[in-house]
């Protein structure tokens, strides 16, 4: 098995203080028990915004794995079921990424502290 790296180290220590913090019981979609937290935008394309609070939706596997393969309609009933506030407020973060933003060890350690500091209050 190959040593993992610092930053690889600190991701995975940040992905699961997020679930720590961020998953709800249930899920947005059906209200059953909720498994996972999704990305509304993809941390492919928008990786800055792979801590943000408001991008990220509590889903049971089965909704899950229908948004993820673009059930156009379960998108629409999250924008509608959170506003138009939440939505745009979020485009917005999305449209305006960082310049030269870069998933390097300082921003990992800026997000895990800022995570821990979350979890604590």
């Amino acid at each position: 098995m190959a040593k993992r790296t610092k930053k690889q180290i600190l991701r995975s220590q940040a992905d699961k203080l997020i679930y720590e913090i961020y998953l709800k019981p249930n899920c947005e979609i059906c209200n059953k028990k909720a498994q996972q937290l999704h990305h509304f935008y993809p941390k492919s394309c928008y990786n800055h915004l792979r801590y943000c609070s408001e991008n990220l939706i509590s889903l049971c596997n089965s909704c899950h794995f229908k948004l993820t393969f673009q059930n156009r309609r379960l998108e629409d009933f999250i924008r509608e079921k959170r506003g138009n506030s939440w939505y745009n407020r979020l485009k917005k973060k999305a449209l305006n990424k960082p310049k030269n933003f870069q998933t390097n060890l300082q921003w990992y350690q800026t997000s895990l502290a800022r995570l821990i500091k979350e979890k604590s209050v």
